[in-house]
């Protein structure tokens, strides 16, 4: 439990309390150069807010101490645009525009996005593909043939922008109210930081809006896909969308439950710059989210990419190894780090190995994060394979909170929960039954040492089966709905 001053709350409880206090101060509705600009600065101020309170780093955007490391990431590209959408002469019409997921692993020679490329591949209608960018470049070879590539941040600003919004004026329309509710003080640094954010959004507005309705103009969609609708340049996306009248379709990127601010709201309506549709895994996440868009526009589709490795590597026999594997899935917490040091001071060596599978969001910066690691500690920096490599491959999966150890539920692998700060997001998986909570590093240590025997292990799926069909059918539907309104 957190206390600052008069005013505490549990974790389990922080999402709830984030969304009542927006919607008491009706901070969807502030306004600065007549943009509402709470939906913009919201994602970032619930980062801070974990990260001061719980001590969950969660990196800004445009945290200028950060970005020049990630634009060195190992396998990032040139930036470039596809000259079809600045060619006002060009235009082709296809019934579904999809922008695939950014973040790519390597699988043999090409790079692939786990989130978006299977279905890019099985769409039944005509389909227009853009890559965007990740870390300031691309990833290629894709396994897509004719995708067409779009940074909308190529030159931006070169031209008019917009007044940006000073930190006086921040703090006092959307940063005083969480000073007051929560007793705390922003410092300087994190004002700064949330400044930064939102004014790339406030300025650069307009002509975002403007570089997405010429994509969308040469495209002439029935339906428009994409990931993350919380980050603030989808967010613009999403309103140009809805100017347009384009349905807009979110597929989910992780398995997310009702402690995720980016699709927990206090109720339907509150926040208008939301996609038409989200599809989601499954049932259960369905039931178990507070949406902010009505709940028969989640649609439950499953996880392609999952099916597809899941099915590959439960038929063969997995990796020979001579050692029995736990694998650490990380969650950018840096509690966790207790966890590897004990278990790799106690583990016979001769027996036993562990590995260490980094968020992509720490690649270029764990080593000052994680100082005490052992060197006998495998740590996976890099996406030379994809999580279902590593989850196959294993005797033991362990970490705080991750979609990685919902997807590891599929394997014949013991899954421990770590009962630190956030690990309440894996309810829906321990109340299942396929996991088990470990409250320090001695009973992890127990667990592991104890549960060898792969005969207790729960089998139970979160995931809907035919994904591809179902995702299919799904868009058919909305492409149908959206005639009849029309």
């Amino acid at each position: 439990m957190i206390c600052r001053g008069d005013w505490m709350v549990k974790y389990v409880d922080f999402c709830k309390e984030f969304c009542e206090i927006e919607n008491k101060y009706n901070l969807f509705k502030v306004e600065f150069n007549g943009i509402e600009y709470w939906k913009y600065a919201r994602y970032f101020v619930y980062n801070l807010l974990q990260e001061k309170l719980y001590n969950l780093v969660v990196p800004a955007w445009f945290d200028s101490s950060n970005g020049s490391e990630n634009s060195k990431y190992r396998y990032g590209y040139q930036r470039i645009t596809d000259a079809v959408f600045h060619n006002p002469d060009i235009g082709f019409n296809k019934d579904i525009l999809m922008f695939t997921f950014p973040r790519r692993v390597k699988d043999k020679k090409k790079f692939i996005s786990p989130v978006t490329d299977e279905i890019a591949l099985h769409l039944n209608r005509s389909a227009c593909i853009v890559e965007t960018t990740y870390y300031g470049g691309y990833y290629r070879p894709c396994p897509i043939r004719g995708i067409k590539y779009f940074d909308v941040w190529e030159g931006i600003g070169s031209g008019k922008s917009g007044v940006p919004i000073n930190r006086g004026q921040l703090r006092k329309q959307i940063l005083s109210v969480f000073e007051q509710e929560m007793d705390i003080q922003f410092t300087t640094n994190e004002k700064n930081i949330i400044l930064t954010n939102v004014n790339y959004f406030i300025m650069y507005r307009d002509e975002l809006m403007m570089r997405y309705k010429k994509l969308i103009t040469r495209v002439n969609p029935k339906v428009v896909l994409y990931t993350m609708s919380y980050i603030s340049e989808w967010i613009i996306l999403t309103e140009v969308l809805k100017e347009m009248r384009v349905p807009g379709i979110e597929i989910l990127h992780g398995y997310v439950d009702d402690n995720c601010i980016a699709y927990n709201y206090s109720g339907t309506g509150v926040n208008d710059s939301l996609p038409d549709y989200i599809f989601a895994y499954s049932r259960v996440q369905k039931d178990t989210l507070n949406w902010g868009i009505p709940r028969d526009h989640i649609r439950v589709v499953g996880n392609p990419w999952l099916e597809k490795r899941s099915k590959k590597f439960l038929a063969e026999r997995g990796e020979k190894r001579n050692k029995k594997r736990i694998t650490f899935i990380s969650s950018a917490n840096p509690a966790i780090e207790k966890y590897l040091v004990h278990l790799a001071d106690c583990i016979d060596q001769d027996n036993f190995e562990i590995v260490f599978k980094l968020h992509p969001e720490e690649y270029a910066s764990w080593k000052t994060v994680y100082q005490d690691l052992p060197e006998h500690i495998k740590v996976i920096d890099h996406n030379n394979k994809d999580i279902h490599y590593y989850l196959a491959n294993s005797d033991f999966v362990a970490g705080i909170t991750s979609t990685a150890l919902f997807e590891a539920a599929v394997y014949p692998v013991q899954i421990y929960i770590l009962a630190e700060e956030s690990w309440h997001s894996m309810h829906i998986l321990l109340n299942a039954g396929r996991a088990s909570l470990i409250r320090d590093s001695r009973e992890l240590y127990s667990g592991i040492m104890n549960g060898q025997n792969k005969e207790n292990i729960v089998d139970c799926n979160f995931y809907a089966e035919n994904a591809i069909n179902n995702i299919n059918t799904e868009i058919e539907k909305i492409i149908r709905e959206g005639e009849k309104e029309c």
